[in-house]
């Protein structure tokens, strides 16, 4: 309705409810301005700073051998349980048990590694072989862990290359095979002049005859340390065998002289210094 088609007295409510209204709205807007930027000022309003990053608390691991781990299948597929455990174990792991996960256990991640309180690092260690492998606590003692492979998983981590040994880290059996009295003796003696840890020395027990100047048995693990030995053996055949350990044996055959002149035997690589394993404990 227009200002006209009002009586005079309706026409001066009408103003007087707009001065009130000013009256009351404009100091109101004003008070709650100031009030806010009082607030900003004191800090009340600020907003509170970012919680600092969690930085994962990063400790050396345990050494793979000192605690057991039992290999669970939950992948439905054959043979998994026995793959992982063998690249464990290649991995310098102690392995136990090997077994298939129980049917109502529906794991679709690469790996779930089970660990009780005292095994977090070691579940850690574990964990870090299997690409995407995750963590399980429950109420177990002691420090084992239990590796269940899920539907997830295609492969473990590579394992590193391992260092050329030192004739000092070879532990060597000298073995005697020919018809020359303390010629096991002799050069294990020569051997261990050299820095090798010459361990049993007598005539060969698997009494073999030898013909040519020698053999060196080794098993899977000795693989570097007979090649580390023949360089200093000329004419050693090597031979590998099931033994377990990286131990090798020496057995002198009937055609032996001598062992390599200390010149003509390759320089070993030299030898940086080896990083020392570490699990990082994850933010609590």
């Amino acid at each position: 309705m227009k200002d006209v088609d009002l009586t005079p007295t309706q026409v001066w409510r009408k103003h007087r409810l707009r001065q009130i209204m000013l009256f009351v709205t404009v100091p109101g807007v004003l008070l709650g301005t100031a009030s806010i930027t009082a607030a900003y000022s004191a800090g009340w309003m600020t907003p509170p700073p970012p919680k600092p990053a969690c930085t994962p608390d990063v400790v050396p691991a345990p050494a793979r051998g000192s605690f057991t781990v039992n290999v669970m299948n939950a992948t439905g597929r054959h043979g998994v349980a026995a793959e992982v455990a063998i690249g464990l174990f290649k991995r310098k792991f102690t392995v136990g048990g090997i077994s298939n996960a129980p049917d109502s256990w529906y794991v679709t991640q690469t790996a779930v590694v089970h660990h009780g309180p005292d095994g977090l690092d070691q579940a850690l260690l574990a964990a870090s072989q299997i690409p995407g492998a995750k963590l399980f606590t429950d109420a177990r003692s002691g420090t084992s862990v239990d590796v269940v492979v899920g539907l997830g998983y295609q492969h473990m981590v590579p394992i590193p290359a391992r260092l050329k040994p030192i004739p000092s880290e070879v532990k060597v059996n000298v073995y005697n095979t020919t018809y020359k009295t303390g010629l096991a003796k002799t050069v294990a003696d020569a051997v261990a002049a050299r820095g090798f840890k010459v361990k049993d020395v007598s005539n060969d027990p698997l009494r073999t005859m030898q013909l040519g100047p020698a053999v060196i048995r080794y098993g899977e693990e000795g693989d570097l340390a007979a090649a580390l030995l023949q360089e200093h053996v000329p004419g050693a055949q090597l031979v590998k065998d099931g033994r377990a350990g990286s131990g090798v044996d020496l057995v002198i055959g009937n055609a032996f002289t001598s062992l390599t002149p200390l010149a003509d035997v390759p320089p070993l690589p030299p030898r940086l210094p080896q990083a020392i394993p570490t699990v990082a404990r994850p933010c609590m």
